[in-house]
C-alpha cells in the first residue's frame, strides 16, 4: 500500500542532496513522474523550536545553555539576531534556492511552522514561550519564511498553521492568534 506523507524539514541537512531523504532529492524524482506529484513539506526548524513542550526541540537557537549540550536557553531575553539570521540565511534562503528550481514544475505545498504561533497565543505564561527572543523569533522567522518563500516561489502553496479548536477554541486564545496573524502582515502571500 502506498500511502502519501508529508516530509519534515526538521534539520537544515534535510534541504539539499540528493535520494529521496532531502527536499532536493524528494523534488527531483518528483518531477521526474509524469504527471508530476504533489509533495508536501513541513518547515520546522525555528529558532527555540517546540517553546512549551519541548518535545522536538530544533538545532536553532537564540541563546544556547552554557553547560556545553547545545539546547536551547529559552529563559535568554533578547531579539535573537543571530539565531533568526541563521535561520534566514542558512535555513530559509535554502529551501527557497530549491524551490525556484522546481515550484514550476511540481505541485508543491508547504506547512509553515506547525504548532509555533498557536504556541505563542496560548503558552505567554510560560517563560519558555513568552520571553522576547522566543516571540520574536518567532514572529521574525515565520514572516521571513511566508514573504520569502511566496515571493520567490510563488507556484507553491504555504500553509500556515492554525493549531485546532481544542488548543486555541478560548476567546482569549482565538483573539491573540488572530492579532499575531494580522501583526505578521503576510496575508498577501
Amino acid at each position: 500500500i502506498k500511502v502519501p506523507s508529508a516530509y519534515w524539514l526538521d534539520t537544515k541537512s534535510k534541504i539539499r542532496g540528493e535520494g529521496t531523504k532531502t527536499m532536493e532529492g524528494i523534488l527531483k524524482d518528483a518531477a521526474a513522474k509524469s504527471p508530476p506529484q504533489l509533495v508536501t513539506f513541513i518547515v520546522y526548524d525555528l529558532p527555540n523550536r517546540d517553546c512549551h513542550a519541548k518535545a522536538s526541540n530544533g538545532e536553532i537557537c537564540c541563546a544556547y545553555l552554557t553547560d556545553g549540550s547545545g539546547r536551547c536557553d529559552y529563559n535568554a531575553p533578547g531579539d535573537c539576531a543571530a539565531g533568526v539570521e541563521e535561520y534566514k540565511s542558512q535555513y530559509i534562503d535554502e529551501i527557497v534556492s530549491v524551490l525556484q528550481e522546481y515550484h514550476d514544475k511540481v505541485p508543491i505545498v508547504l506547512v509553515i511552522e506547525p504548532d509555533s504561533l498557536p504556541n505563542l497565543s496560548t503558552n505567554r505564561a510560560d517563560a519558555r514561550c513568552g520571553n522576547s527572543a522566543t516571540v520574536a523569533a518567532y514572529k521574525t522567522g515565520i514572516t521571513y519564511a511566508v514573504q520569502r518563500i511566496g515571493e520567490m516561489a510563488p507556484g507553491a502553496s504555504i500553509y500556515l498553521d492554525a493549531g485546532h479548536g481544542g488548543w486555541l477554541g478560548w476567546k482569549n486564545n482565538m483573539q491573540d492568534f488572530v492579532l499575531t496573524i494580522q501583526g505578521l502582515g503576510v496575508a498577501q502571500h
